[in-house]
């Protein structure tokens, strides 16, 4: 990147700035809730680590996929396995880790199996975005020991629109891959009923990128084979009352996209195809002394996905791996509140059912090399009780605690034994109020994982990282204690946060290299789950400062920063693929029409990567799929937008510029870096109205 211009492009928009008139000051939020707690607690009020993003600031950052558009909030990143495969990654977890959920309740599908699946959830209409970091996901279950992801639709309207209909169109182009979006979203009803329907649809080629070298030596501009199509269309209705509302909905969402990677030749891609069933409720209860309110949430999922591609040397297209899903989850909070004491009493549970097909399986156990039994499904049970309590000592002091135990059953078909495994969780923490905004909390945690199928029974080749994985039956229990400080201000000029956190896993699972497989004629670098001692310790931060407030216009400056560092203490070495270091700065400036600003992200060198005394070659094996260091790169990014009004009707049009400087970046965590690298320099346009 050519540092120089940088100056340069922050000072033009800054000089344009001061000729803006109009302005009304700046007027000082509510506190956001966090509405995927159990107590609907307030964002300055929780202990743990969450991010809400909503309104204008999810606007002005959505993206392709809930990854993208999460990857720039301190603490997350992401997979990255092309455009389309993209799972959020907190603080290092991942996959198993990290749930992913919409409207509070899975999404029901198979991402975290395989880096090459997608999740069955899209960016563009979301309402709102949730992010619970650590234990402040104790009632989503031990597999969100690193986190839970709340995508909000509103699908289930929780207000009345009888005065008149409501709605929203959105659209937009970018020119890294040529890709048109289009969306709409429309409310309304009568004195006690709503109804909302919604549809989009997005289709993009493959994506520009500065020119770079693939691993045969070759020369690329554009990632092959990462193009792709998705559309949904949902209807829901509510009947609500005075306190309380039930509803139900119903979606359906398609996505097709190419398959990046060694095996973009053979224009693999994945066709993918959800069906969705929600029905949700909330009680107040007003004439009881300790039952405040009721709250029930129940989620189905039709899930199914297909592997298709050529075979080397053919022409005609076959289907390689079918997965199947098919699951109901359901979780009831009874709230109470006695004096000062608050809570929430839960039930939980979920009930899967799935399936692989095919002659290539992936990781789903296809007991290749005979170590661990063939499975062709699988029917899982989870169910749960939880507690979660808030206790405020005084005016300036809250504790709050959490309590959860899990019975989680599985039945395999392919001649295994059933295996059974209670989980239990718990958590404490302490938030102190220091007056004028500041907030002091801190948070200890307890949680176990058990091993998921595909770590315990996996047997078989996974061509979307072209490894051969194999499952160890006699891993134990994950069990991770973990101890998170947090500094707030979330009043004044001056807001943010600084968050430390240290957590200590015992049996840590992971995929860890043990030489090659030969598959056929071809060698395979081979994986085997392992569990070690571990340990992940970090730190996040992030500051905004309203450094100007003029009649007209005002100008906010901002910066953020983590870093992450995972530890694989049994073998004295680091883990694979921790995200690498990062720091950014930004600005904005407001006045009555126009808001546009500039951000500039720092990605450092990640060179810290598993390497053992044995290692001649540094963990490196002939495909290149072993973790490698990866270079630092530097972003710039800007954008502006201008609010328009016709009537009734807001609304804005907007222009994104990203990676302006068409710096070469690739990220630490991705499979495929050095096939798919991110975006180049690109120009994204587009309107949106909301009547």
């Amino acid at each position: 990147m050519k540092f120089y211009t940088v100056p340069i492009l922050l000072s033009i928009p800054l000089a344009f700035a001061q000729g803006q008139k109009n302005k009304q000051p700046v007027e000082q939020l509510d506190a956001l809730v966090v509405e995927s707690t159990a107590l609907d607690s307030k964002l300055s009020d929780v202990t743990q680590s969450a991010v809400v993003l909503d309104g204008d600031r999810l606007e002005k950052i959505k993206a392709g996929t809930i990854a993208e558009t999460l990857a720039d909030q301190p603490g997350i990143n992401q997979s990255h396995f092309g455009p389309s495969a993209n799972r959020p990654i907190i603080r290092g977890l991942d996959k198993n880790r990290v749930r992913m959920l919409k409207n509070g309740t899975d999404v029901f599908d198979v991402s975290a199996q395989s880096e090459d699946h997608a999740v069955p959830a899209d960016a563009l209409l979301v309402d709102r975005i949730e992010v619970l970091r650590g234990s402040s996901a104790l009632l989503y279950g031990g597999s969100a020991v690193g986190g839970a992801v709340n995508v909000i639709d509103r699908s289930i309207p929780t207000r009345l629109y009888k005065e008149s209909p409501e709605g929203s169109v959105r659209t937009g182009y970018n020119s890294a891959n040529d890709g048109w979006n289009y969306g709409a979203v429309g409310y309304a009803g009568t004195d006690s009923l709503s109804f909302q329907i919604n549809g989009f649809k997005r289709d993009f080629d493959d994506y520009e990128v500065p020119s770079f070298s693939l691993p045969d030596g070759s020369k690329a501009t554009k990632v092959v084979n990462s193009k792709g199509e998705s559309s949904s269309y949902g209807l829901g209705g509510t009947h609500l009352w005075d306190g309380g509302y039930a509803g139900i909905s119903f979606s359906t969402y398609e996505n097709t996209y190419g398959v990046p990677g060694e095996h973009a030749d053979s224009e693999t891609r994945i066709e993918l195809e959800s069906d969705r069933f929600e029905a949700r409720s909330e009680l107040e209860i007003n004439d009881s002394a300790w039952l405040t309110g009721i709250e029930f949430n129940l989620g189905y999922g039709d899930y199914r996905h297909d592997e298709i591609g050529k075979h080397d040397g053919e022409d005609e297209f076959e289907t390689h791996a079918t997965y199947l899903r098919e699951g109901l989850e359901a979780r009831a909070v009874f709230k109470h509140e006695v004096g000062k004491l608050r809570g929430g009493l839960g039930f939980h549970g979920l009930f899967d059912e799935l399936k692989v097909q095919g002659e290539e399986n992936g990781t789903i156990y296809s007991g290749v090399s005979g170590e661990n039994r063939a499975i062709t499904a699988e029917d899982s049970t989870r169910l749960a009780i939880f507690l979660i309590e808030e206790y405020d000592i005084n005016d300036e002091l809250t504790l709050n605690g959490g309590i959860r135990w899990e019975s989680l059953q599985r039945e395999f078909q392919g001649g295994l034994p059933d295996r059974d495994d209670s989980i239990f969780s718990a958590s404490g923490g302490l938030s102190r109020d220091l007056g004028e905004g500041w907030n002091l909390s801190g948070n200890l945690s307890y949680t176990e994982r058990a091993p998921d199928t595909a770590e315990l029974y996996s047997d078989g080749p996974h061509h979307a990282t072209e490894a051969f994985e194999v499952g160890n039956p006699n891993l134990k229990d994950e069990t991770a204690v973990s101890l998170e400080v947090m500094l707030r201000k979330t009043m004044g000029k001056v807001t943010g946060q600084l968050s430390a956190y240290h957590t200590e896993f015992d049996h840590y699972v992971f995929l860890e290299g043990h030489g090659v497989q030969l598959v056929g004629d071809e060698n395979m670098s081979k994986r085997e789950y392992t569990g070690v001692k571990a340990e992940f310790q970090g730190l996040e931060a992030e500051v905004n400062w309203l450094a100007l407030e003029n009649q007209g216009w005002s100008l906010l400056l901002s910066a953020y920063g983590d870093m992450v560092r995972g530890e694989n203490k049994s073998e004295s070495t680091h883990l694979p693929r921790i995200p690498a270091s990062r720091i950014g700065f930004g600005y904005e400036v407001q006045t009555e029409k126009l808001t546009f600003g500039m951000n500039l992200t720092r990605v450092f060198k990640q060179t810290k990567i598993p390497v053992h005394e044995e290692d001649d070659d540094h963990g490196d094996d002939e495909h290149g799929h072993e973790p490698t260091p990866t270079d630092a790169y530097t972003t710039l990014d800007a954008y502006a937008s201008y609010n328009l009004t016709f009537g009734d009707t807001d609304g804005e049009f907007f222009i994104r510029g990203n990676n302006l400087t068409d710096e070469l970046a690739k990220s630490h965590t991705s499979f495929v870096k050095d096939y798919a690298p991110l975006a180049g320099a690109s120009v994204e346009v587009g309107l949106g109205f909301d009547f």
